[in-house]
């Protein structure tokens, strides 16, 4: 069985568990609180549909590839926005200063990540490669921009007492561990060894394929009552640690301009 084959397989599966988990989601309720999440199961089910119909090496196939790589990019980054502002939606300052960092270190990622692959580019190569290259060079950038962001946002709410509901932990622990599969994809592809590209590819997938399945069963609308703290604290120090947290969103809501408090 070749690569295409397995891939084409594991994409009927991501479409299948893609439109089950949208259509839970929808049934339930969780669309309205995860509309971005639902954005980018829909848009699961539209990407699992041509590989599994459409040669991968024909012209048609690549164009639709260039077309709905820079549409999942801007919802995977609405996804992490989201994510923000449910892990902070107490703090609207500190929420929107998220935000405003995150959309730099995604433009700063990018633009180094094509700087460092743009040596790598034979003059002689043709105009549909080195688009494939810019492309990879976007997906590095964004994803191991976003998977840091995550890593960190996760972190440093483990610092503080501030209770997320099950269903958010398992989004932000499904997004990183994707954001990193894709990097750590490009970063192969682009930078080591490219006869492992069909390898990768087939890997890729499956890990698509499982997180869907997690999604499926795992994300319910019990997980919205399920609290849960990333870290353990006495009583007087959480009340300590979040009288900090309040000072430090009222000082980010009263910077010049109220650039932070606009609801970026």
């Amino acid at each position: 069985m070749t690569s295409n084959a397995v891939i084409s397989g594991f994409e009927v599966v991501a479409a299948v568990f893609a439109a089950l988990t949208a259509v839970r989601m929808r049934r339930s309720g969780l669309h309205n609180r995860y509309p971005f999440l639902f954005a980018y199961l829909m848009l699961q089910v539209l990407c699992s549909i041509p590989p599994a119909t459409m040669n991968l090496a024909s012209r048609g196939y690549f164009w639709y590839w260039m077309t709905i790589e820079p549409i999942s990019w801007i919802i995977e980054i609405l996804v992490v926005r989201e994510l923000c502002g449910l892990v902070l939606e107490r703090y609207r300052g500190l929420c929107s200063l998220g935000h405003w960092s995150m959309y730099g270190g995604v433009a700063l990622a990018a633009a180094i990540s094509l700087a460092t692959l743009l040596p790598r580019i034979p003059v002689a190569m043709t105009h549909r490669s080195k688009l494939m290259f810019y492309c990879a060079a976007g997906n590095r950038g964004i994803h191991l921009a976003l998977a840091i962001f995550l890593l960190l946002m996760m972190l440093l709410a483990s610092r503080y007492p501030i209770p997320l509901n099950r269903n958010v932990v398992l989004n932000a622990a499904m997004f990183t561990a994707l954001f990193f599969g894709n990097t750590l994809e490009s970063l192969l592809l682009t930078v080591f060894d490219l006869r492992i590209a069909a390898a990768m590819d087939v890997g890729l997938t499956a890990s698509t394929v499982v997180s869907l399945i997690v999604w499926f069963f795992a994300l319910t609308p019990a997980g919205e009552n399920d609290r849960m703290e990333l870290g353990h604290f006495r009583p007087e120090d959480e009340a300590r640690i979040l009288h900090r947290l309040d000072q430090i969103n009222r000082l980010v809501l009263q910077l010049p301009g109220h650039m932070y408090g606009a609801g970026a």
